[in-house]
């Protein structure tokens, strides 16, 4: 089995070679099929990572959630506590600073909202496999926020179907995500695929 430097090595590289025209044709594609998804239209209040580099483009999937009438949290990064804070945002475009690893995020006098607020959280990765494992940026940030015992909310990866893999490898330290959505489909992990057999039971 690969390693995740490898790995994130390996589909980083992929994903940085795809053009911009394929990116932006790509993030179209999961808005749109966010947007159909009713456990996305039913979440008053979502979580979604601020895109960087070559990542799928999220301000397409918060302006959908904003005109929607949803509450938006994008995180800020609290580096001496290891941890994701969520403050609320309006506008996709307006109201974001420079955050310590460069990444946009909301400025310090946005409305914080707490993880137990979060409905539904989408969350970035290099790499996801079938089950929900994935492969992040090496900090552990949102591994940490699933861990949270007060999140309830939906976790879904998002990410291009370059970006699939066979297998990520595992540790206890790491948290599942319940769906991935890509370009192509939406894909229950482990996790999703349980909800859905407890609620076909009842």
């Amino acid at each position: 089995m690969e390693s995740k430097s490898a790995l994130r090595a390996r589909i980083g590289a992929i994903r940085d070679a795809l053009s911009t025209a394929e990116r932006a044709a790509k993030s179209a594609a999961i808005v749109q099929r966010l947007s159909n998804w009713d456990v996305f239209a039913r979440a008053q209040t979502v979580f979604a990572f601020v895109s960087t580099r070559s990542e799928v483009d999220t301000a397409g999937i918060i302006a959908a959630a904003l005109a929607q009438g949803k509450t938006m949290g994008a995180p800020r990064t609290l580096l001496t506590q290891r941890r994701l804070e969520f403050r609320r945002v309006l506008d996709p475009a307006e109201g974001l600073v420079p955050g310590p690893f460069g990444i946009a995020e909301p400025g310090a006098d946005a409305p914080v909202l707490g993880p137990a607020a979060a409905e539904l959280i989408l969350v970035p990765g290099l790499a996801f496999d079938a089950r929900g494992y994935r492969v992040g940026y090496g900090g552990g940030f949102y591994d940490r926020l699933l861990s949270d015992p007060a999140v309830k909310a939906v976790a879904v990866g998002v990410a291009f179907e370059e970006q699939m893999i066979q297998l990520a490898p595992a540790t206890e330290r790491d948290r599942p995500v319940d769906w991935i959505v890509t370009d192509h489909r939406l894909l229950a992990g482990c996790a999703g695929k349980a909800a859905a057999r407890k609620g076909a039971e009842r």
